[in-house]
């Protein structure tokens, strides 16, 4: 007759080395992701006879450039699809925490397992500390990462928006709002009334609409830029000596700044704008000439359309409201309520992704580059606050209409 299985140490189960372990795991799958990145740039760069130890300063910029921190060589903008996929192992290490803590209290309730006092805030503490910690001494000590406003302010939103994600998430995809994402609703009915805790949770389903919907919009006016600038690329890429293999390789480059593009555009679109350059903002109703630097899809942002240019400022609002409105079960969740909680988390959301969006990439005029933060982060969140409002508007003026026939 088989014995149940044994149950491994107390010690294994404490919140402390769960968040511990869980740390050390996303921690390994970053620093053997970066130290294989920089020892195949050690391997290409191997004629320029650079150290051994080059690689781990190397791989110590990368994460450092990756967290969002301005680089002592001149660059501030960071690599934003690495920075997604540091995200997203961070999310998972707290999302794995926080189900080996929830299996833990299962036990705890059993008996089978001592009490610990905040189980859940001491493990998810440990195990983001110990990322954070590692990152912040690789960035700043290793790498060649430095302390600045824009760049803290970077960093504090690649550590908090995997803790939000993970401890206010749903367990699953589909599944209902966690255990304190229902506190957090609770507290808001306590302090401000149901009505007000009905509002946040549709509010940030109309959000994420409201997101998927700029989204689509963004990659649509990319490849719409892309397509009609198609002939501007091509002579950017034939000024370098090897057109091929410029063209390989800066796609590439480009590639790992591909959310700082959808951003871009959703910027252009705004009608806040991009810096090419110290001198050159380009805008949808304004015309200019200067020199942008020699980046293929850089070439493909309209530098003269002051005559239509104007029209596209309709495109961002429509889409919002087609998106909070677009259906009858979405209408009958939105109130003034909603529109005001819905908007404010779109300033906030586009706060922080602007911030990725911006930075210099060099000296002699690129010091300036990326959306103009404040101006950004005014008529985007402004356009996403407006159509939403639009469409509840319209939806109201529809019913009202409907009900006088």
């Amino acid at each position: 007759m088989s014995s149940a299985p044994a149950l491994p140490p107390l010690s294994s189960r404490h919140p402390v080395v769960i968040g511990a372990l869980e740390a050390l795991r996303a921690v390994l799958v970053l620093v053997l992701t970066v130290l294989v990145v920089a020892l195949a740039a050690w391997f290409v760069a191997i004629a320029q006879l650079q150290p051994l130890s080059a690689v781990v300063r190397w791989a110590g910029t990368l994460l450092g450039a990756a967290s969002g921190w301005e680089l002592g060589i001149g660059l501030g903008l960071p690599p934003s699809l690495l920075t997604v996929g540091l995200m997203c192992v961070m999310t998972s290490a707290l999302r794995r925490t926080r189900r080996a803590l929830a299996a833990n209290e299962q036990l705890v309730r059993a008996g089978t397992l001592p009490a610990t006092r905040y189980a859940a805030t001491v493990g998810m503490a440990t195990c983001l500390g110990a990322i954070v910690l590692v990152l912040l001494l690789a960035g700043l000590l290793v790498g060649a990462g430095t302390l600045t406003l824009l760049g803290s302010a970077r960093f504090i939103v690649v550590v908090s928006v995997p803790l939000l994600i993970a401890c206010l998430g749903p367990e699953r995809r589909g599944a209902p709002a966690g255990r304190w994402a229902q506190a957090l609703f609770d507290l808001v009915a306590t302090k401000a009334g149901d009505e007000w805790a009905d509002a946040l949770e549709s509010a940030l389903r109309v959000l994420r609409r409201v997101g998927l919907a700029v989204g689509i919009v963004a990659v649509l006016g990319l490849i719409v830029a892309l397509a009609t600038g198609w002939s501007s690329m091509a002579e950017a890429v034939s000024g370098y000596s090897r057109p091929t293999v410029a063209a390989v390789g800066l796609g590439f480059v480009q590639l790992l700044f591909l959310p700082t593009l959808l951003v871009i555009t959703v910027s252009w679109l705004s009608g806040a704008g991009v810096h090419l350059s110290t001198a050159a903002l380009a805008t949808p109703f304004s015309s200019q000439a200067a020199v942008v630097p020699a980046v293929p899809v850089l070439a493909a942002v309209p530098v003269d359309t002051a005559a239509w240019g104007w029209a596209v400022l309709v495109v961002l609002p429509l889409a919002v409201g087609v998106a909070t409105v677009g259906r009858s079960t979405w209408v009958e969740e939105v109130d003034w309520r909603v529109v005001v909680i819905s908007a404010g988390l779109g300033f906030v959301c586009t706060a922080a992704a602007v911030l990725f969006a911006a930075g210099p990439i060099g000296p002699a005029g690129l010091e300036t580059f990326g959306v103009p933060i404040g101006t950004a982060i005014a008529t985007i969140g402004g356009a996403a606050g407006a159509g939403t409002a639009a469409g509840w508007g319209l939806s109201l003026l529809a019913n009202r209409a409907s009900a006088d026939r």
